[in-house]
């Protein structure tokens, strides 16, 4: 199965607090744990509820072309 890893900040300035590579790091783990093969990453740094969503809208929108169905994992 492939996966998609987002990983995702609100700020730049929690950018260093909640660090990017840090939650790819973890995410990529249980990927490779679940055996699912990593297609893309997507590191997002904006708000959830401000703005467009550019980065969030691209990340759906490469989601909805895969031809596989597409599972999500939020770990916390």
């Amino acid at each position: 199965m492939k996966a998609i890893i987002l990983a995702r900040v609100s700020t730049k300035e929690q950018e260093d607090g909640y660090s990017l590579n840090a939650q790819i790091g973890r995410l990529t783990e249980f990927a490779i744990k679940k055996g699912f093969e990593v297609i893309r990453t997507f590191q997002i740094i904006e708000s959830s509820t401000r703005g467009d969503r550019r980065l969030f809208k691209e990340a759906l929108k490469f989601c909805s072309s895969q031809r596989e169905t597409v599972i999500t994992v939020r770990l916390q």
